[in-house]
């Protein structure tokens, strides 16, 4: 902004870098500019946050297997190795899906539709780059099982959820949830070969957490769904059956989340944070579950990744006050 000699506020013109600025100058601060776009597209090409998240299962399987006696290297390059496939699989899923994220008002504005990442091509290389140097880490400095895990869960998200089920039915999240699955049970088995209900019990609560979260994103975005001829199941039963199932599965994982503690695994703490979290996520979607409209699963949604990084948090914070 600049002040006229009548001292009015103006805003600046658009081409205000090249106005009265010496070359070099306007050129450096055009190559930052262009630097910034480049690294925003690449992190939404990656889906951060979804890696991020992946990444968070796989340490707190590590914390499960280990305790307070956890080894902070392999907790950092679990975390890496994890991080590195699951952003490689983000990459993968926006070039799969570019026709249908063109389509989708939701999804139109991402990289590869806008044109900010061209040729289309450079997600593919991206993506598979990603994918073999996590894998190579895990290998390398892990072991080879938890190697298969974190192979499993890029599978199954890739292969199996993204080219195969997303196009055909309307169940494809449940079996996608398997994949988030697979990220905890490679930080159990980056530390120990044997089992455990631990490992078991968190890996079920994630497949069941996956579900009742798109399923909330799926019906605030019904129109988007149907108009690229993807079956969800707010498109193929209605919102109503929809958001019914999606606020009782998110409901289900208030009791289950308190199994920990009633098996004497887990103690108060881990309890007290997770009881506190659970009844702002229950109270949410029993009102959801009543009044089924856009916003109230909007909100539903809006919760559900919060709850899940706080019930891991949970889980970390009693293992390392025992």
């Amino acid at each position: 902004m600049k002040q006229n000699q009548f001292g009015i506020v103006q805003a600046l013109p658009h081409n205000f870098i090249n106005a009265d600025v010496p070359t070099h100058v306007g050129s450096y601060w055009k190559s930052l500019y262009q630097l910034r776009t480049t690294v925003a597209a690449y992190a939404s090409l990656l889906k951060l946050r979804s890696a991020t998240l992946n990444s968070l299962s796989a340490v707190m399987g590590v914390f499960l297997a280990a305790g307070s006696g956890i080894s902070w290297g392999t907790a950092s390059i679990l975390a890496v190795s994890v991080w590195l496939v699951a952003a490689g699989c983000g990459a993968l899923n926006s070039y799969l899906d570019r026709d249908i994220d063109k389509i989708m008002h939701r999804t139109s504005r991402r990289p590869l539709p806008f044109g900010q990442i061209e040729p289309a091509e450079k997600a593919l290389y991206t993506g598979v780059f990603l994918v073999i140097n996590g894998l190579i880490i895990s290998t390398v400095w892990l072991n080879l099982l938890t190697t298969l895990f974190i192979t499993s869960g890029a599978i199954i998200y890739i292969l199996v959820y993204t080219m195969w089920l997303k196009r055909k039915t309307p169940w494809s999240v449940v079996v996608g949830g398997l994949a988030g699955s697979c990220a905890l049970l490679a930080g159990w088995f980056s530390i120990t070969t044997s089992f455990g209900l631990l490992p078991l019990f968190f890996s079920i609560f994630v497949f069941l957490w996956t579900p009742g979260h798109f399923w909330g994103l799926a019906i605030r975005t019904k129109e988007d769904s149907e108009q690229a001829n993807i079956p969800t199941l707010p498109t193929v039963y209605g919102e109503r059956i929809a958001s019914k199932w999606a606020a009782l599965s998110n409901m289900a994982l208030i009791p289950l989340s308190i199994i920990p503690y009633l098996l004497g695994i887990l103690s108060e703490a881990y309890l007290f944070i997770s009881v506190i979290v659970g009844l702002i996520v229950l109270t949410a979607n029993i009102k959801f579950y009543f009044a089924p409209t856009a916003q109230k699963a909007w909100t539903a949604f809006k919760l559900s990744s919060p709850y899940l990084a706080i019930v891991y948090i949970a889980v970390v914070i009693d293992i390392l006050l025992m």
